[in-house]
């Protein structure tokens, strides 16, 4: 169901970024190739989860006008390019989605036509400006569908609370690696950094544009909020021992960045003292060795970490799915949720 609708809102985004492409060409040269790089990027991959759970949180509520649905849904992946876009550039990233991030395409190009620039300045600077044209995107979208004002006014807000929220979330991730962090903070940057934005906003947006009420929404945050904590948890699993071509970026860099995820916080939690003297030295070492990442990926599973990571996802998980199973959602949309919390308890990327 994920690889149909991934067809269907990709003719979409295509058709949309084409229509950009005319309009920018008008201005200037340097516009179209920002939205030229902007599509590439869009287009590149990923499995468009989360326009796939707005389409089907309306179908939870209504089947009509589902042609202006798959227009919604494209606002959640230019949103996810605007945070992927600034996430890249914070966490000095080179490659996303087996390709360059949009500050380093921006480097190269500096590097080409003006070689006496700063070519690295140059390039934050304009995938900084190119992520912000991918926020505005997703706001017009919203506004111009040929839906019921209010319906639209009510997505609209859950759309920004939501940048909000992410942006809260991100802040406090930074932080995270500079100051002392436990549990509850690790929970709180998992709800407010991947929960909100990944599972319940497209959520809470396909649903808003339907009609839906105030005790529906609440139905689908309590499946949202377990259901996005897990996909962050899995995440962060799949960050330290998956595959970096399924990936499609760099294994170990929330480990380089020094990021105290769930896994790093549980294994100094349980760790020796020669295992915590090695995970504390290899966390924010920019030049890890693999053979010191194969270090700290068997003392994490010697602590014990990764096991308690996988349990505590699939609690999570199983919370999400108890939600929904007795709410008198349409039939279509309720067996997808169920369906996807299954899948992202074993997806490989």
């Amino acid at each position: 169901m994920l690889e149909d609708y991934k067809k269907i809102v990709e003719k979409e985004l295509n058709l949309f970024f084409n229509d950009k492409l005319a309009k920018a060409e008008l201005i200037d040269p340097a516009s179209k190739e920002m939205i030229e790089l902007l599509k590439e990027y869009t287009l590149r991959g990923g499995k468009r989860l989360r326009a796939a759970l707005v389409y089907h949180s309306y179908r939870c509520f209504s089947k009509k006008n589902l042609k202006e649905i798959i227009k919604a849904s494209m606002a959640m992946e230019l949103l996810q390019s605007y945070l992927l876009i600034h996430d890249d550039i914070m966490d000095n990233d080179d490659l996303r989605r087996n390709g360059p991030t949009l500050h380093i395409s921006y480097k190269g190009i500096a590097e080409k036509d003006f070689k006496k620039t700063d070519s690295k300045h140059f390039g934050i600077s304009m995938a900084i400006l190119a992520g912000d044209i991918c926020c505005s995107f997703a706001n017009e979208i919203i506004a111009e569908l040929d839906i019921k004002e209010r319906y639209k006014t009510a997505a609209l807000k859950a759309l920004n609370h939501t940048t909000h929220k992410v942006i809260y979330g991100q802040a406090l991730d930074l932080l995270s690696e500079l100051r002392k962090v436990d549990e509850k903070d690790i929970e709180k940057i998992h709800k407010l950094k991947t929960a909100t934005y990944t599972i319940e906003a497209p959520l809470h947006i396909g649903a808003l544009l339907a009609g839906a009420k105030e005790k529906h929404l609440q139905t689908l945050s309590s499946y949202a909020i377990p259901l996005g904590k897990a996909f962050q948890i899995q995440d962060d699993i799949l960050g330290m021992f998956g595959n970096e071509e399924k990936l499609g970026k760099p294994i170990a860099s929330d480990l380089k960045e020094g990021k105290k995820t769930l896994l790093i916080l549980k294994a100094i939690d349980n760790a020796d003292a020669v295992q915590k003297i090695a995970i504390i030295n290899a966390l924010g070492s920019k030049r890890l060795t693999d053979l010191q990442i194969k270090k700290i990926r068997k003392i994490i599973k010697d602590t014990g970490s990764l096991d308690f990571s996988k349990n505590l996802a699939k609690k999570l998980i199983q919370k999400s799915k108890q939600a929904v199973q007795n709410s008198n959602f349409k039939k279509p949309g309720k067996n997808f949720l169920l369906d996807i919390a299954n899948y992202l308890e074993n997806r490989e990327y």
